[in-house]
């Protein structure tokens, strides 16, 4: 999968990835090589990431930036080996930063299709499900990306609307974790419930992207994972080597070589 930035053509990508354009259309069902859109993910036939090849969590250490293990939210996934799938990577077409980890299918060790289980990572308080998510529009996707880059920057309110149904869990010592672009949510968790370690609170979709909005044929499934920590989030401002190591110890696997 290659996530396309500005100024990318079709043509360059195909050559880089030794495809011809017709395979990357068909690929990606596509009728016209000038049509890409910035931030759009682009699957490359024949392609695929290699995960790190740790096959599960290590350890329950605390000893971590979180100071508490959490278990994956996805049953046997490992994080992607690909670092704009993790917290601060940039977010060129909406003049943003990534705040989460990302698991898609090719990336996460795992399938990850529509309707797959998410997992609670640790226990807590539910103080949000959005049991009455309203999908956006692709008109509600236009203005908010024009916005966002016109002012410089993402706003609260707009990174909310694109990541879609949500579900939040507090863990207590200001600690909260954020799991969405949900499909749905089960009818009995609520807030103020309480849910345990590898709960099911929820399921895989592609709510809130911009790809949702728009062709059906083209979706973007895969679950958006944030650690909220007071007011911003783990490894906040952290390089691509140290933000990885970080969820890493969080995770239980053993920390990347440098």
């Amino acid at each position: 999968m290659y996530l396309i930035k500005d100024g990318d053509l079709l043509g360059a990508i195909a050559e880089r990835f030794g495809v011809s354009v017709e395979e990357l259309m068909t690929a990606n069902g596509l009728t016209d090589e000038t049509g890409l859109v910035i931030g759009q993910k682009l699957v490359i036939p024949g392609v695929t990431a290699t995960p790190r090849p740790t096959p599960g969590p290590t350890s329950t250490s605390t000893n971590n930036l979180l100071g508490m293990h959490l278990v994956m939210p996805l049953a046997g996934a490992c994080l992607s080996p690909e670092a704009d799938q993790l917290p601060n990577a940039l977010r060129e077409y909406r003049a943003g930063i990534h705040e989460g980890v990302d698991f898609f299918t090719g990336f996460a060790c795992i399938d990850v299709p529509r309707g797959l289980p998410i997992l609670a990572v640790a226990e807590g308080r539910v103080i949000r499900a959005d049991h009455d998510y309203r999908a956006l529009t692709q008109s509600q996707v236009d203005q908010l990306e024009a916005e966002s880059v016109a002012q410089g920057f993402t706003s609260p309110g707009t990174l909310d609307k694109f990541r879609g149904r949500q579900v939040w869990i507090d863990h207590g010592d200001g600690v909260v974790t954020r799991y969405c672009h949900m499909d749905s949510i089960p009818d009995d968790l609520n807030v103020g419930g309480e849910v345990r370690q590898g709960q099911t609170i929820g399921y895989v979709g592609d709510s809130g992207t911009p790809e949702s909005a728009g062709d059906p044929e083209i979706p973007s499934i895969h679950l958006h994972f944030e650690i909220r920590v007071g007011d911003t989030y783990l490894a906040a401002g952290l390089s691509a080597e140290e933000t990885r190591i970080a969820y890493e110890e969080v995770f239980g696997f053993e920390p990347s070589a440098p």
